[in-house]
């Protein structure tokens, strides 16, 4: 049984790398994963296992830690009004963001993209919306090593394609074996690696767009709010951030302008 003394130190140590807030309300949750992670490592002793994750910090039971921590829920066209957004709003996107069209390039940053699913789709909706001769620069991060390397391989079953029409299925994906692995012209818009949103952001060039879909709600508002400030200082003017339908930044400071539910732009 994990005790109380042993929750606060993994809470602690939890809430101060990853940015996440385990509650008294989810211990039972940390203790059945920790229960799993101590089987899988051969250790019987909760101490034991926390001196581990100290000592080898960036190492793989460190990533196998984060890994089982983490939650990674998607789907493609998940939250699909956002999408439909972008393409009904390409123009006034155009409009706002000048950048766009005198670099002939969009920069869009798909922040905590697990498998691979948003990405993807976002790379197949601009790929239809946008002038061909544009260039498309997609980043997806994630803080967990084992979802990002499945994106990179971008292979899914057929039942994970159940939004898309077999139209749509021919038209980004091919069939091999029993998988369905996305197309390379899709592939090749996007560069997907680790990244922990709790890091300083070392990007040297700013985004036109932002996703940052169902990842705060695992934070506390300390915590949102910071990430938010730190997202509004890497977007362009005219830039847009797309968040969670179960998010909010009501009752938090931040400098966005409110453009629709979910979908704030950067004015200044």
């Amino acid at each position: 049984m994990l005790t109380e003394k042993q929750f606060e130190k993994y809470e602690k140590l939890i809430y101060e790398q990853l940015g996440i807030s385990y509650r008294q309300a989810k211990r039972e949750m940390l203790q059945s994963k920790l229960n799993k992670l101590l089987r899988r490592e051969g250790i019987s002793c909760y101490d034991e296992y926390y001196n581990l994750l100290l000592s080898n910090n960036n190492g793989k039971i460190w990533n196998n830690f984060v890994d089982e921590i983490t939650i990674h829920k998607t789907d493609f066209l998940r939250e699909e009004n956002h999408f439909d957004y972008i393409k009904a709003n390409i123009n006034n996107i155009f409009q706002n963001n000048p950048r766009i069209i005198k670099n002939n390039e969009i920069r869009i940053w798909s922040s905590a993209c697990s498998t691979g699913e948003e990405p993807y789709t976002i790379a197949m909706i601009l790929k239809d919306c946008l002038p061909e001769s544009m260039n498309i620069k997609i980043l997806g991060t994630d803080i967990s090593n084992k979802v990002v390397s499945h994106a990179q391989k971008g292979a899914y079953d057929l039942s994970e394609l159940s939004v898309f029409n077999s139209y749509q299925i021919h038209q980004y994906f091919d069939k091999v074996e029993d998988k369905y692995i996305i197309k390379s012209e899709i592939k090749d818009l996007i560069t997907l690696r680790t990244f922990n949103l709790m890091e300083h952001f070392p990007f040297k060039n700013n985004f036109d767009i932002i996703f940052s879909r169902n990842v705060m709600i695992y934070f506390d508002n300390s915590t949102q709010e910071k990430l938010i400030k730190k997202y509004y200082n890497v977007l362009t003017t005219g830039g847009l951030l797309f968040i969670g339908h179960s998010e909010s930044l009501t009752q938090k400071q931040y400098k966005f302008k409110y453009i629709h539910p979910t979908i704030y732009m950067k004015t200044v």
